[in-house]
């Protein structure tokens, strides 16, 4: 391990410690972020922040200015948490922070809590000990990610870019490049209704549901070398008459794509569309639609969601995952894998408008929501060294 930037991990391991502690002490299931918001822009400009901006939907972004020349990097964690069940299946209070058998617990250590006391250390060790880089360091903590990923969805949608990113979702101190996404489309089909007993003075939507699940088998599966192929799934049905007597006007059903990075929610809808056209039948009509759920931030602001995130990756070839590859291997004194994500994560939705991403975290995924939530002190540690020298490094690389 580099001893000049152990020793500096070392100088804010405790304050580090501290304040992830607090962090889970602070209630803040989606669309409940607010109290957490408060403290991390308080947390923010009580370290010197540059700028603490907090956005329509309650995103704290805090910005550590560059020397100049350098590129951007943004370290992202999420300010919600999962719900954290029975309080009496915790072996410490699930809101305690309790730094207890070399850990720090709580729900929200793993995911990600403890990562995001790292990231808003980072930018102000490296200014503090002379090691500020070129380019802007941005650490931003999102809404919804926990729902809907709405948070990191809003700010590209909004506009903000930034050359690199981290997510500080769960990867052992090793390097994520990859993670399979979810979407679900609702298939609403529309026939005619009428009584069941004289079937044939309507349409019934059930009769193209047969046809279209048969054509189902052969829907063509997005395939990736890392994750194989994607899957679907259907999961759910409605109908728009609740009797048992009635052929219905309208059917609904529920599809549940785990996507492969070759599969964009587009390219979903267009090769179902390929189906339907294939099942149809006269006197029906049929609309596909990606489900959205309603979203109300703390803020105040309403909006819709995807049910799910869409898909990440990134080449193990990119520049840039092969130097954060070298330097955590030369920083960290042992080798560092690079691997998928077995979840879900916001990269994609910068992914998509042109940031280069990885995931970095001491957490380890198999805590994650769970009630043995927690995060390891010795792992904290090396993810200070971490994030000290990726992001010296990734922000010092020349426009």
């Amino acid at each position: 391990m580099d001893k000049k930037i152990f020793d500096i991990a070392n100088k804010y391991f405790n304050e580090i410690t501290k304040t992830a502690s607090e962090m889970i002490q602070i209630p803040s299931k989606s669309g409940h972020e607010k109290e957490m918001a408060e403290y991390t822009a308080s947390k923010m400009k009580e370290l010197g922040y540059d700028e603490v901006v907090v956005d329509k939907v309650g995103n704290i972004i805090g910005r550590f200015k560059g020397t100049g020349g350098g590129q951007s990097l943004m370290l992202n964690c999420h300010l919600d948490v999962v719900d954290e069940g029975p309080h009496e299946k915790w072996k410490y209070p699930p809101f305690s922070g309790a730094i207890a058998e070399g850990a720090i617990w709580g729900r929200g250590a793993s995911d990600t809590k403890g990562t995001f006391a790292i990231q808003l250390y980072t930018p102000y060790i490296l200014r503090k000990e002379g090691m500020m880089s070129k380019g802007d360091i941005y650490v931003i903590g999102v809404v919804h990610e926990e729902s809907s990923g709405f948070g990191s969805m809003t700010m590209v949608q909004e506009g903000f870019r930034v050359d690199n990113a981290i997510i500080g979702e769960a990867t052992e101190n090793d390097i994520a490049i990859s993670c399979r996404g979810r979407v679900a489309v609702n298939v609403i089909i529309d026939g005619k209704s009428c009584h069941a007993s004289i079937p044939e003075e309507g349409v019934n939507p059930f009769d193209f549901l047969g046809k279209f699940l048969v054509e189902l088998e052969n829907y063509e599966l997005g395939d990736d070398p890392v994750f194989g192929k994607s899957t679907i799934s259907p999961t759910f049905i409605s109908s728009s008459e609740k009797g048992t007597n009635i052929i219905p006007n309208t059917i609904t059903l529920t599809l549940d794509y785990r996507s492969v990075p070759i599969d964009t929610n587009e390219f979903v809808l267009e090769k179902l569309q390929r189906i339907v056209d294939k099942a149809m039948i006269p006197g029906i009509s049929v609309e596909l639609e990606i489900i959205k759920i309603p979203v109300k931030c703390y803020t105040g602001f309403e909006g819709e969601g995807y049910q799910g995130e869409p898909a990440f990756a990134i080449s193990k070839n990119h520049e840039l995952v092969v130097n954060s590859k070298n330097i955590l291997e030369k920083t960290l004194g042992r080798k560092v894998q690079v691997k998928p994500w077995d979840f879900a994560t916001d990269s994609g939705h910068f992914m998509n408008v042109g940031v280069s991403v990885i995931g970095f975290s001491p957490a380890e995924i198999k805590k994650c929501h769970t009630v043995e939530d927690n995060i390891r002190l010795d792992m904290i540690k090396e993810g200070i060294v971490g994030y000290i020298a990726l992001s010296y490094e990734i922000a010092n690389k020349s426009k």
